[in-house]
């Protein structure tokens, strides 16, 4: 269960700050996502990664 929660969670986070950016944009939601959003979807790809990385090694895959 823990394999994926926390990289979801900031990815729904970081796309609903991006979406209402995309549809309406202002100063205040660009400063969202600039400094929120995109942080979250970097932080989840980069964990994703080292769980993929993690599972790789245990199995002496790579």
């Amino acid at each position: 269960m823990r394999k994926v929660f926390i990289e979801s969670m900031l990815v729904i986070v970081g796309l609903a700050i991006s979406i209402p950016y995309i549809i309406f944009p202002n100063p205040y939601l660009m400063f969202l996502f600039v400094f929120v959003a995109q942080p979250c979807i970097g932080v989840a790809v980069a964990l994703v990664l080292w769980e993929v990385y993690k599972d790789l090694t245990s199995k002496d895959l790579l």
